[in-house]
């Protein structure tokens, strides 16, 4: 019985390791070891008795089985080796062996000729190598490469190139090499993301590195380097969302990558300085003092595993002199910070000023002595940290092979810095150069999405601008800061609508080259859906370098038609004067809070006002909370008590000081002003301040307007005058699939017909997408009854809810890109048309501004939802009004037909301010 068992035993043990399955780990690197073990057993079976019984035919039969996988596997690789001869290895190998040399050159001296070098060699391996397995080793030696020289000179094409070489691992069956290259694609798709933007990339760098993890098991010397994408991942999650539980799992992966690297060996530093900045981050987050005291003592690990030449040795001292001023800014240990400033300054010196790594040290050194400035106690020690500090961000700020996302950083940095020590006019530099870099965050080459997501993560930036230009006595250089700062998405469509009269008269193969190109940039809403798509990767990769090549095109065609003579100002930001004309018709109002002080700039012909405003951020915000909690029941008399707060608050801190500025006292007829709230002050209805129980208000003084810029105010006021009477299309949704009914959309419809007969009608089924887009065009008015939603992650989103929006919506970016032959008014009764979500205040990104895009000078809209019945009466008075001015001979006031509007509503209804403060009138 023994001797059968063991013979069975053995056999089993023989044909599991010699005939199973390659792909696992453990049987292949053990198989010969297996073997032998199993042989034994049934060799001491057979001394032990003899070869007959039950165990003994198991062994025999598996001993068959084994043979035959031996032969096939042997046959399998007399197959591969001949087509291994065919690509000729050797030199292949060769060029491999060139470029690993040229790359460990590299990495240790960072000679760059050396990594060109390796980039060629390793790029004729793949090439001889084409349809080969052994392509894999040599493709990600290509993508390590190609990497490396990326973040070396910041050249796009090395990582484009990094990424079509990765995507082609399709080409293969699975293996560890083959999920080595997809941690190496996931790993440049993230690359671009963070450097460029574009949430495809980072979607498709999840894919890659899911699949790598599945490739490539625990105890491969290649584990540590998937999980270590994995938790860049995960950090880039926690980056974009602030959510704490994505940094607890970046950490995990990286603890699990140094648990295998320790089964082989010692961790990889680069692994242990990851992990020594993601504790860091989340002491930092959490305020744990635990975290943050292993983040330094893994950040030292990885420092004695390094060489002082090394090129990691200095990102190294970058990372721990982080965690250390990390440590000093909960524990206050002042040891720790005089350690990081050495740390820091260290690694700056070390790295060549051609490096992009550079910027980074010295904008982590900044920091580090800006702490030391504040922290410090002797006074003529604090001067010289100030100034090494504001040296250091300087120069990373001005960085030109930085990346913009960290020229960005050190600019915010070097203003905040100067700022606080009341150096304004370096501050209005720093935030100035800021400004000059949003472009290029939300580069056309990237998706609209992703232009709009990137451009929410610096809010706020033209306001700090503006404020130490003021302070410096510059209102004209702090109008103008403003006019840059803010709508940059906004300015850029403007910039392809520039009314193309004198540039046909003059040039007109410019002005066709102009058309063309504007199509291609800027598409109607068909070939939109297309572009808006979800993408396939590949696809996605080719339209990103067709949008890339496109915007070269397009900035130098700019250039060329802004060199002929009298155009220097096409499609150009307006110059101070002609921003200050634009307060001709009555003041222009900006106004702006930021951390350093608030004010309203009256803009007026004979040169900019400025009204110092007593309120904070935080109480704007506070307000903003109140309000739109009130809102929630706008006929609950208690809540409605806090709007009229909010509405007290808006007349004493900021309307009454300004109109007392422009001489505006409520005596005579109303004048008109113009309101260009930023930032969160946007989010506020301004035109409806005052004490309305006293008799005290703006409606009782002026007529106020809205504008998302000057420029766009201008742009409005271009717009030549209707020619026809009024034809509206008139969009009623009583009934929207998946959403509440809405009985008064059809009755204001009939409201609209019979005093502007002559339109056209949608309702319900009527009113799709398409058929919306198509009546457009044909119409000088637009009216629409109907539901609305906001976007407030990506605003372009928004839409009004048609009939089909739940397969076709009509949203902001379709409206957006019409450009319409002669339209004149929009009527927006629906939800939210005039706003956005918190991040994107500045970019006044929603459906009323979208329909200004598309040429209607005069918007109507609501800053929140109104309830059926007063959206109709509104609706009533507000063309009642319009119908009696052109009655009588007098152009369409939509601004005084408002105004009326709300006055009326404000009298029947004097305790319900959400009725009747949510309406605003933009444009002209």
């Amino acid at each position: 019985m023994g001797h059968n068992l063991m013979a069975m035993v053995g056999g089993l043990t023989v044909v599991t390791f010699y005939a199973g399955h390659g792909r696992i780990l453990f049987l292949t690197r053990y198989r010969q070891f297996g073997f032998g073990l199993g042989f034994l057993c049934y060799a001491v079976a057979n001394f032990l008795g003899t070869m007959e019984g039950w165990g003994f035919d198991v062994a025999h039969v598996s001993f068959v089985i084994a043979g035959g996988a031996g032969l096939r596997r042997t046959m399998l690789f007399e197959r591969q080796r001949r087509a291994d001869a065919a690509f000729a290895p050797d030199q292949a190998a060769l060029w491999h062996a060139e470029g690993q040399h040229g790359l460990r050159v590299f990495l240790a001296t960072g000679d760059g000729d050396a990594l060109d070098r390796a980039v060629d060699r390793f790029r004729d391996a793949v090439t001889a190598t084409n349809g080969h397995t052994s392509q894999l080793t040599h493709r990600a030696a290509l993508l390590t490469a190609l990497q490396a020289r990326y973040e070396r000179r910041r050249h796009l094409d090395d990582l484009d190139e990094a990424i079509g070489h990765g995507r082609t691992v399709d080409d293969y069956r699975g293996g560890v090499r083959c999920g080595l290259v997809l941690s190496l694609l996931s790993t440049a798709l993230r690359l671009r993301h963070d450097h460029v933007g574009g949430a495809g990339d980072l979607r498709d760098a999840r894919t890659a590195c899911h699949a790598a993890t599945r490739l490539v098991p625990f105890r491969s010397r290649h584990f540590p380097r998937c999980s270590s994408e994995f938790a860049a991942l995960y950090r880039a999650e926690y980056d974009r969302t602030e959510q704490p539980e994505f940094l607890d799992l970046a950490i995990e992966r990286v603890r699990r990558g140094v648990r295998s690297a320790r089964l082989t060996g010692a961790p990889r530093p680069v692994d242990l300085m990851t992990l020594c900045d993601l504790l860091a981050e989340r002491g930092r987050h959490g305020a744990n003092a635990a975290d943050l005291t292993e983040a330094v003592d893994v950040g030292r690990s990885a420092l004695r595993g390094l060489l002082p030449g090394d090129r990691l040795f200095q990102q190294g001292q970058n990372t721990l002199a982080h965690a250390l001023r990390t440590r000093f800014g909960l524990l206050r240990r002042v040891d720790d910070l005089d350690e990081a400033i050495r740390l820091a300054h260290r690694a700056s010196g070390q790295v060549s000023v051609t490096d992009p790594q550079w910027a980074d040290h010295r904008l982590n050194l900044a920091l580090a002595l800006h702490d030391r400035h504040r922290f410090g106690r002797a006074h003529a020690q604090r001067d010289r940290n100030l100034g090494w500090a504001l040296d250091a961000a300087r120069d990373a700020a001005t960085h030109d092979l930085a990346d913009v996302p960290t020229r960005i950083r050190a600019g915010l940095v070097r203003g905040d810095i100067a700022a606080s020590t009341g150096g304004y006019a370096e501050a209005v530099t720093a935030f100035a150069g800021v400004i000059g870099l949003l472009p290029l965050v939300a580069s056309r080459e990237l998706r609209r999405e992703d232009q709009e997501d990137r451009l929410g993560r610096w809010s706020g930036i033209a306001a700090n601008a503006a404020a130490c230009a003021l302070a410096t006595g510059d209102q004209r250089r702090a109008l103008v800061l403003l006019e840059q700062g803010r709508g940059v998405l906004l300015s850029r469509a403007m910039d392809t609508r520039a009314d193309l009269t004198a540039l046909h008269a003059s040039h007109p193969a410019l002005a066709a080259e102009f058309e063309e190109l504007r199509e291609a940039l800027d598409p109607s809403p068909d070939l939109g859906d297309v572009l808006d798509s979800p993408p396939d990767a590949p696809t996605e990769d080719q339209a990103r370098r067709t949008r890339r090549a496109r915007t070269e095109r397009w900035d130098d065609l700019l250039a060329r038609i802004r060199a002929e003579d009298g155009l220097a100002g096409f499609a150009a930001t307006p110059d101070p004067d002609r921003v200050l004309a634009q307060g001709a018709a009555g003041p222009v109002v900006y106004l702006t809070v930021s951390e350093y002080r608030a004010d309203a700039i009256v803009v007026r012909p004979d040169g900019p006002r400025t009204v110092p405003l007593t309120i904070t951020p935080a109480q704007v915000g506070e307000r903003t909370d109140t309000l739109h909690h009130a809102l929630r029941a706008v006929t609950d008399l208690d809540r409605q008590r806090a709007v009229h707060d909010v509405l007290a608050w808006l007349w004493d801190e900021v309307v009454e000081p300004v109109l007392d500025t422009a001489g505006i006292t409520g005596a005579g007829p109303p004048p008109r002003v113009w309101w260009i709230p930023t930032g969160p002050l946007a989010l506020l209805p301004i035109h409806a301040a005052g004490h309305h129980r006293d008799g005290i208000s703006l409606l009782d003084r002026a007529i106020s307007s809205y504008a998302p810029t000057v420029r766009a105010l201008a742009a409005a006021r271009d717009r030549p005058a209707a020619r026809s009477a009024p034809r509206p299309l008139v969009v009623a949704m009583s009934h929207t699939p998946g959403a509440a009914p809405l009985p008064g959309a059809e009755r204001e419809a009939a409201l609209v017909r019979e005093l502007f007969p002559g339109g056209v009608s949608l309702r319900d089924g009527e009113a799709t997408r398409q058929r919306v887009l198509d009546e457009l065009p044909g119409h000088t008015w637009a009216h629409f009854a109907c539901h609305g939603m906001i976007d407030r992650d990506i605003p372009s989103r928004g839409r009004l809810l048609l009939h089909d929006h739940q397969d076709r919506p009509l949203t902001t970016a379709d409206i957006s890109r019409l450009v319409l032959p002669e339209p004149a008014l929009a009527y927006l009764s629906s939800c939210e048309t005039a706003r956005t979500g918190p991040r994107h205040t500045d970019e006044a990104i929603h459906l009323a501004s979208a329909f200004q895009l598309a040429g209607f000078p005069d918007v109507i809209a609501t800053l929140w939802a109104i309830p059926d019945r007063a959206a109709r009466d509104f609706t009533r008075d507000t063309y009642t009004e319009l119908h009696r001015l052109i009655r009588s001979g007098a152009a369409p006031d939509a601004a005084g037909a408002v105004h009326a509007a709300t006055r009326t509503a404000r009298d029947k209804f004097p305790n319900l301010p959400g009725l009747w403060a949510g309406y605003v009138h933009l444009g002209r």
